[in-house]
């Protein structure tokens, strides 16, 4: 099917194209509109016969409308300034009413224009102006001073229509260097948001592979004693699973809390679990009510650790206890936290099963890998290793950030 055929005639489509208020804003309009009206009252001054003795009347007529049409030719000088002041060469070169208009029209090629083709306009302007001296002298005005004014006057107006284009180029500049910092922001903003993504992650990742691995205990447990020639009473059966319960309560509600901070952006504002040192003592009760052996010492100062460090301390004692539970579930954990002047220490031992060495240790990840980040976040020093079959974690903190 051919394409539908404008109906607009041609004619219409060039007036709306050609019409001097085309593509302005009402800003442009303004100051087109000022631009013309002081074009208007220079042509009507130097219109006047008495102001310019020197030109012959039968010529005024002539000059009266080549200045006319260099007012009105200023409209189009927003959007073809090289055209324009092309034209305005004829008259400038001959009538003594466009001269405001003419001055104008470079200035414009200079702010609108292509740079070079202005220069060039510019050029042809000053050749064709300076023999007007020659054919109708100005009174008063001496030869050598009108060859250097109408080169300086003519330049002048170029320059100060280029000064002009390079402030509003420069101003666009920093404009465009704003929108391009302002996108950055944005990226490091997004970045931000995503570390603080990961770092609710690996908090959850904490909080509840420790709860999986008393779920995971207690329902072994109860397995293991089901099968066995002493099988549990009823009050057994209901202590272990009202611990299997609330445990199981606890990480689904902990999992619904990392949902919902990783689900939106304003929710990473929102609290998350953020333990310290008072806890511990919780935390080593659950390990020892599913029956994890724990020897735990501390003469830690809470008041004098920040609250960074008394988090990190809490989570290595949590991952040390989740990974014994995991890959040593019978053997004795001993906790030792050690305060001093300027650091807080902690250690963490448990034996491993014959056979294993520091290179059965568990796999970089969310662990060790994570104990370690944490650690070295808050300026502090972190060892994990299996020496003489004893699997020892140790980390030390300072009181003071560096």
């Amino acid at each position: 099917m051919p394409p539908a055929q404008s109906t607009t005639p041609t004619w219409r489509r060039l007036a709306a194209r050609l019409s001097p208020a085309a593509g302005r804003s009402t800003g442009d309009l303004v100051a087109d509109s000022a631009l013309f009206v002081v074009a208007l009252a220079s042509w009507g001054y130097n219109g006047i016969p008495g102001v310019h003795p020197q030109i012959e009347g039968w010529w005024w007529p002539v000059d009266w409308v080549l200045g006319a049409v260099a007012c009105v030719l200023l409209w189009w000088t927003r959007r073809f300034p090289l055209v324009v002041g092309a034209i305005m060469i004829i008259p400038g070169a001959l009538a003594i009413t466009a001269g405001f208009p003419v001055l104008a029209s470079v200035y414009r090629m200079g702010l609108f224009g292509r740079r070079w083709p202005a220069l060039a306009l510019t050029g042809a302007h000053i050749a064709t102006a300076l023999p007007y001296h020659a054919v109708v002298p100005i009174p008063g005005l001496p030869w050598a001073v009108w060859i250097i004014m109408i080169p300086l006057l003519y330049l002048l107006c170029l320059c100060l229509g280029l000064l002009r284009r390079s402030r509003r180029e420069v101003i666009a500049g920093l404009r465009e260097n704003v929108d391009r910092e302002r996108e950055r922001y944005e990226e490091r903003l997004a970045n931000a948001r995503r570390d603080e993504r990961e770092r609710i992650a690996r908090e959850m990742h904490d909080v509840l592979a420790h709860r999986l691995s008393l779920l995971s205990v207690h329902a072994g447990a109860l397995e293991y004693r089901a099968t066995s020639p002493t099988p549990p009473d009823l009050a057994e059966i209901r202590a272990a699973t009202g611990i299997i319960r609330s445990n199981a309560a606890a990480a689904v509600e902990d999992l619904r809390e990392l949902l919902g901070l990783l689900r939106s952006d304003d929710a990473l504002t929102t609290a998350v679990p953020q333990p310290h040192l008072a806890d511990l003592e919780q935390l080593i009760t659950e390990a020892t009510a599913v029956g994890q052996q724990v020897d735990y010492v501390s003469d830690a100062r809470p008041a004098a650790i920040r609250d960074s460090s008394q988090r990190t301390l809490y989570r290595i004692v949590q991952e040390a206890l989740t990974n014994a539970r995991k890959h040593a579930p019978h053997a004795p954990v001993t906790v030792r936290i050690r305060q001093t002047d300027r650091t807080v220490e902690v250690t963490v031992a448990n034996a491993v099963p014959p056979g294993v060495t520091g290179l059965d240790l568990p796999p970089p990840g969310n662990g060790l890998t994570g104990l370690d980040e944490r650690v070295r976040i808050d300026d502090g020093c972190f060892e994990a290793n299996i020496e003489d079959g004893t699997f020892r974690l140790w980390a030390q903190l300072p009181l003071e950030a560096r």
